[in-house]
């Protein structure tokens, strides 16, 4: 005999799927974004409609980028969506509003601390050492700003698919009968009556 869920009741597969919705949309949007600022920037550049010829190269820029941001940022979501602040059935549309900007927050915070390993252990771009051989300070200004940078855009760019994905996984656990509070036991049928 089934009951009733409690108000302790963490649903893996549904955060699971709202997770998943969320990483395939932020993705496909970071993508035609960056594919698109390249042709557009090409295109001006060049003075001419030729810019589509960056169109493949800039997929194989875009994407990997956009990896190194989401995925970090979808696992973070999904943690908090299934055990740190899990939504549930009974809660209200502000709560689940109020649990989905935390879930972006611990997203970009495990996105950020991935991007500066990532930034720290490749091979960098500038020379941080003077010509002494000492440590230049402003490394670290580079490295903080572009770290500021790829948040901010990560947080524009995902903040209202997450509260999308957040929304319809509470409506999904709301509404349907095998998820939510509207799941009730079931009688045995009575067959000779």
């Amino acid at each position: 005999m089934s009951s009733l869920p409690t108000s302790r009741s963490r649903y893996p597969g549904a955060a699971a799927v709202a997770t998943l919705v969320f990483f395939v949309v932020a993705l496909v949007v970071a993508v035609v974004d960056g594919v698109s600022g390249v042709v557009y920037t090409q295109g001006q550049t060049l003075k001419s409609l030729d810019g589509f010829e960056y169109t493949l190269p800039a997929l194989g820029f875009a994407l990997p980028y956009a990896l190194w941001q989401l995925v970090p940022m979808a696992v973070g979501v999904f943690l908090s969506f299934w055990l740190i602040v899990p939504i549930r059935p009974t809660q209200r549309v502000g709560g689940v509003v109020l649990r989905t900007l935390v879930a972006v927050l611990i997203g970009l915070v495990i996105s950020v601390a991935v991007e500066a390993v990532r930034l720290t252990t490749s091979e960098l771009p500038v020379n941080p050492y003077t010509q002494s051989g000492a440590m230049d300070n402003r490394y670290y200004i580079l490295v903080v700003g572009g770290l500021a940078h790829d948040a901010w855009q990560l947080f524009a760019g995902s903040f209202a698919i997450v509260v999308a994905a957040g929304l319809a996984l509470w409506g999904t656990l709301h509404t349907r009968p095998t998820f939510g509070p509207l799941r009730t036991p079931t009688a045995p049928i009575d067959i000779d009556a």
